[in-house]
């Protein structure tokens, strides 16, 4: 990319203001070790031990910290509970300048935690708090009737959803969508099960996602040459954008009348791709947001994704100098 033009993108998204609403959480990681020959007195049971714990932003909350080391000023619209993880919670959107009067302490609910035990660098089984919360339906119904209220004061929107019991349902999208479309906002969505309504927003997805939403073979996405007809033929049927992540192979824009395929940056010794996809919609929404063009929009995404990954045990983000660093390489 020009430096000229990549330094007008860091520039303009300073000014920019971005709402990210939907499920925000805590990544919880300690180093965790099983076998240790050291019995409870009381249980005779093996204790296990642990060492190093960190939390971090995760689920919404990654792409917030994303847009926020991006320089975006970001606001944050979710649910928490009144506990030591919403606590956190608190501690990192301040850290980080995220507005976060709109993440909201629900009586009774666990802040969502992803609790990630660690041997070394890989990931052990998860422990989930708060994940599966399902009497939030007038709180979700609150937080987005609240957002609906302030959208002619953000330049762009985030939609993300993950969770089992998510803080988003069909008729909460619908209406949010609506509602950006009579105000002409601009936005993206990242949806785990709630994708084949999001029919009035762009839609990012990865190949897994997108074989289940085409009820295609994965293996189909594995072929170059059918990738374009796939994805065009999808993008012309549902009558709005996506963004298509594919790993190293890049990603692709693609709408009723574009199309670009960004290649993937070579990577370098090992990586981490856990949360390279918020790293996308993070890149991508704040460049479109700022004025960039698909294709500089697309190539920024990469330059952060490929930052993220390489930042082993921990879901990465990049900050400009970084992106300003790599360019030039």
């Amino acid at each position: 990319m020009s430096p000229d033009i990549l330094r007008h993108i860091l520039t303009r998204i300073q000014s920019l203001k971005i709402a990210v609403i939907g499920d925000f959480a805590i990544d919880f990681y300690f180093q965790k070790k099983e076998q240790t020959g050291d019995f409870s007195v009381e249980t005779n049971k093996e204790v296990h031990w642990a060492q190093a714990p960190q939390t971090s932003l995760g689920g919404a909350g990654n792409v917030a910290k994303n847009l926020a080391t991006l320089g975006v000023p970001t606001c944050a619209y979710g649910l928490i509970g009144s506990d030591i993880f919403g606590r956190d919670m608190d501690y990192h959107c301040q850290n980080l300048a995220i507005q976060a009067e709109n993440l909201r302490k629900t009586p009774g609910m666990d802040t969502p935690t992803y609790s990630k035990p660690m041997a070394g660098l890989v990931e052990l089984n998860r422990i989930d708090f708060g994940t599966q919360e399902k009497d939030i339906v007038q709180a979700s119904q609150d937080l987005v009737e609240t957002l609906i209220q302030q959208l002619s004061t953000y330049d762009w929107v985030i939609i993300n959803e993950q969770f089992r019991y998510p803080l988003l349902n069909q008729n909460l999208l619908e209406k949010l969508q609506k509602a950006m479309e009579e105000k002409q906002k601009t936005g993206l969505a990242d949806l785990r099960s709630l994708g084949k309504w999001a029919n009035n927003v762009l839609l990012k997805v990865n190949e897994s996602e997108l074989a289940h939403v085409l009820n295609i073979d994965p293996k189909l996405l594995e072929k170059n040459e059918l990738v374009p007809g796939i994805v065009q033929n999808w993008v012309n049927e549902r009558q709005q954008g996506a963004l298509v992540t594919l790993g190293d192979r890049g990603l692709i824009y693609a709408d009723k009348t574009q199309f670009h395929w960004q290649p993937g940056i070579p990577v370098r010794g090992p990586i981490d791709t856990v949360g390279a996809g918020d790293m996308v919609v993070a890149g991508f929404s704040a460049a479109r947001a700022a004025g960039a063009s698909i294709e500089e929009a697309c190539e920024f995404a990469t330059l952060c994704a490929h930052i993220s990954i390489h930042k082993l045990g921990e879901t990465g983000a990049a900050t400009p100098q970084e992106i300003l660093d790599l360019n030039q390489k």
